[in-house]
């Protein structure tokens, strides 16, 4: 079929012929640009795709694809209650690092030491300890812990008033060992929290506190998080979806499809949670990745729909099943595409030796996944079964436009047409800003928010706060040094240990320190190391928790001044592992230093380590996809120039206004001084794939002209002009969905909501709309290029086989 001839500074002139680039452009520069097949030949190509028989099957036959979704999403319903009931508090543990090792040496080395000691507070402001009232209570509370089947001993805080009772006498704190997994003793926080009910007088409150009970509280505080965030994004999401579609049946699909991706995602985890805990702010991302790639997907593949059936000559139902195969062949194969690449940035995060990542990777990938399965399996029934009842309920002002489309005379293309017309001031405009924006990002300061204040109106909150005031708040987190001889402690180790315990005592940093040399030169003072060991195996006494039933184990407990989560603390922890090293190391023990604060000082330190290899491997992943994808070797590097440019961008933001606190009060959000320490590796991995997504959508109808035509600078508009209503809809219900995480009280999903809110947007308005048609002006028809050598290496691509491309 003969093709019109198209000119232009960036156009191919002359006739396309059969071959693997056109004859008046060099062959280093052409790369593979396939000829025209006409409209006859495109849809017969399309009718030979897999996506496409698959796509038209579920058309002719819904009910089928809808029975067996529905009897999938029914077992979802159940397997969710499991995911949702068992998720776990924050879990800040480096897999490998030295918190880790101390934790594991314990265990091995102090079985009747318990897993965790939370603490009962009593508190009054009338009353003292020495109140008969005030005792009275305190024996109540500990008779009633230690019946408890979940708690392995309770202490007297009378026995140790020195540490137990505040120098003010009007708080006490009963320690309650806790026995059990991790999941076992949050699953137990809530009975213990209940045992306080009845106990608090008018004069005195009795509260349960403790990593477990604070956990516990957090879960439930993420589940109303959840809920209040649905309840602004959904409706704002809904109004933008009627906005774009104008037309109610239209907008509702979306919604659906993002309802049903959530619950699916969480049935499938529910699965999984049986052998895998998961962190409770996985919930939160969940339910955001699945909201918001659920209407973005599934809006994608509805307007293209809506294209196919304003070019049916009937709507039989034949003809629908036809529009939905054709959807799927192009705008379906887009979305799996898509999702994939998401899929990949996503799998950098195993590169994180972190459970916390490992677990947010599997939810948000499930997510991605679930996603995807959903759009070209139960949408294409979906549309099939409507098919032109899509359009239905429309606004009245959107009829005409509904009926004919006409996207080459919109905005959009007026848009494009300017930038093209000036490339260099777009593309320096751009950049300079975007640029700008990022310069935050090298002073980024990690640190770690335990999700205390997010939890301060909860029993458990207000026990902490109780505590808090009254006690040095790292007493509910102490740090462990664990030492191990290769025997029983020698006098020399033992004189080690006595000097470090002076030099940690010493520490304006430390509350409280817990040796075996205080207890040496209080209590047993003269005995032989022989005698002490024997004195241990026997059972509890003075060294009972502090050495090992084979004398070459101890453990100093440190008591912080400061909570776990400050920088204070995080200092105090490197001071000891540096002290142990010159102090205990020569003695020849071995040390381990564990507890919270330590684990907080683990994972910040590999967030650094993985930060850049995370980045190296998700660029490197992406790019390989991206030759594959559109088989051009610069596409790729502009690419990732952009959605580089993006991630730094809101990243920069972010430092600005959470850490740098400017801008804060008017986003009614506190400066924390610090980024969440986590949450640039998979806000980056999430981001970057985003960004590749609406690339991929952009790039493959850039792609889809070029072939046509080999005119690069119509290529780029209508590729442009094809895609900015569906990019712009998509993102503005992406960036209402994010932003509504911010009304949360948990410090990580109010920063990852603004992070991916503030990412979209840039991505949809500033490098869609201006960077990337002024790069690919500039570079003209050496976008497309390919070496003959990697055209050679490369397999044929989907598109070049069956002629398939995006919306």
């Amino acid at each position: 079929m003969a093709v019109a001839h198209h000119t232009g500074h960036d156009a191919a002139p002359g006739p396309l012929h059969a071959g693997n680039h056109h004859p008046h452009v060099p062959q280093h520069l052409s790369g593979p640009v396939h000829m025209l097949h006409g409209p006859l030949t495109h849809r017969r190509e399309l009718e030979r795709t897999r996506l496409y028989r698959f796509g038209g099957w579920s058309a002719r036959h819904p009910f089928i694809v809808m029975m067996v979704w529905l009897v999938l999403l029914a077992g979802a319903a159940m397997s969710a209650r499991y995911f949702t009931a068992h998720l776990a508090g924050s879990n800040n543990e480096v897999r490998g690092s030295d918190a880790q090792r101390a934790a594991t040496l314990i265990q091995a080395q102090f079985p009747r030491l318990p897993r965790e000691t939370d603490l009962v507070v009593v508190h009054s402001t009338g009353l003292t300890t020495q109140d008969e009232a005030f005792h009275h209570l305190v024996a109540t509370v500990v008779q009633r812990y230690r019946s408890e089947s979940a708690v392995a001993d309770t202490a007297d805080p009378y026995s140790a008033p020195q540490r137990l009772v505040s120098a003010d006498r009007h708080t006490a704190l009963v320690p309650v060992d806790l026995v059990g997994t991790d999941r076992q003793r949050q699953q137990d926080a809530k009975p213990l929290q209940d045992l306080t009910r009845g106990l608090s007088t008018e004069d005195i409150q009795v509260y349960f506190t403790g990593s477990s009970a604070l956990a516990a509280a957090e879960v439930d505080q993420g589940a109303v998080d959840l809920a209040r965030a649905e309840s602004i994004g959904f409706p704002a999401a809904a109004a933008v979806l009627l906005i774009a579609f104008g037309s109610l049946v239209a907008a509702a699909i979306p919604l659906l499809l993002g309802v049903l991706a959530v619950l699916a995602s969480f049935g499938a985890l529910g699965v999984v949670s049986v052998y895998w805990p998961f962190d409770v702010f996985v919930q939160t991302a969940v339910s955001m990745v699945g909201i918001a790639l659920g209407i973005d997907y599934s809006l994608f593949i509805l307007t293209r729909y809506r294209e196919e059936l304003a070019r049916l000559d009937g709507h039989t139902r034949a003809d629908r099943a036809r529009a939905v195969g054709r959807t799927m062949a192009t705008a379906g194969h887009a979305v799996l595409f898509s999702g994939t690449t998401v899929v990949v940035a996503l799998a950098g995060l195993w590169l994180v030796r972190s459970p916390k990542v490992d677990s947010m990777a599997i939810g948000m990938t499930t997510a991605v996944v679930v996603m995807m399965l959903l759009s070209v399996t139960l949408l294409p029934a979906l549309l099939g079964l409507l098919g032109t009842a899509v359009n239905r309920l429309a606004l009245p002002w959107t009829r005409k436009s509904l009926a004919r489309p006409d996207p080459e005379h919109s905005g959009w293309a007026r848009l494009a047409s300017v930038v093209m017309r000036r490339p260099v001031a777009f593309a320096a405009l751009g950049t300079v800003l975007l640029g700008a924006l990022a310069l935050p990002v090298s002073g980024l300061r990690y640190g770690v928010d335990l999700g205390a204040g997010a939890v301060k109106d909860s029993p458990a909150g207000r026990g902490y706060t109780v505590l808090s005031a009254a006690f040095p708040p790292g007493v509910l987190t102490p740090v462990s040094v664990v030492s191990r001889g290769a025997g029983p402690l020698t006098e020399p180790q033992l004189d080690a240990l006595a000097r470090f315990t002076d030099t940690v005592r010493a520490d304006e940093a430390v509350a409280d320190v817990v040796s075996i040399t205080a207890v040496l030169d209080g209590q047993l003072r003269g005995h032989t190391v022989a005698q002490l060991v024997e004195a241990t195996r026997a059972g509890a006494g003075p060294l009972d928790g502090l050495l090992s039933q084979d004398g070459s184990t101890t453990v100093v407990t440190v008591r912080p001044r400061q909570a776990a989560d400050t920088r204070d603390t995080a200092d105090l922890v490197r001071r000891l592992r540096g002290d142990a090293r010159n102090t205990l190391a020569p003695a020849g023990l071995t040390v381990h230093v564990g507890g919270a604060p330590a684990q907080i000082v683990d994972i910040t330190d590999e967030s650094t380590r993985a930060m850049p290899i995370v980045i190296a491997a998700v660029l490197a992943a992406s790019w390989l996809l991206l030759l594959f994808a559109f088989r051009s070797f610069l596409l790729p590097f502009t690419a990732i120039l952009m959605n580089l440019l993006t991630s730094g961008a809101a990243f920069g933001a972010a430092i600005l206004i959470f850490q740098q606190g400017r801008g804060a009060g008017l986003l009614h959000v506190d400066r924390t001084g610090f980024i969440q320490v986590i949450l640039p590796l998979f806000a980056f991995a999430l981001v970057f794939g985003l960004s590749m997504d609406y690339q991929v959508f952009m790039l493959s109808r850039m792609r889809e002209e070029w072939e046509r035509t080999a005119d690069n600078r119509r290529a780029v508009r209508l590729g442009i002009t094809h895609t900015a209503r569906v990019i712009t809809a998509a993102a503005s219900i992406m960036v209402v969905v994010f932003a509504s995480f911010m009304f949360t009280r948990i410090l990580e999903i109010k920063q990852m909501g603004f992070m991916l809110a503030l990412a979209v947007l840039i991505d949809a308005t500033i490098v869609r709309l201006l960077l990337v048609p002024a790069f690919m002006r500039l570079l003209r028809a050496a976008n497309w290029w390919l070496p003959r050598t990697l055209n050679r290496l490369l397999p044929p691509p989907y598109h070049s086989k069956h002629h398939v491309h995006s919306t």
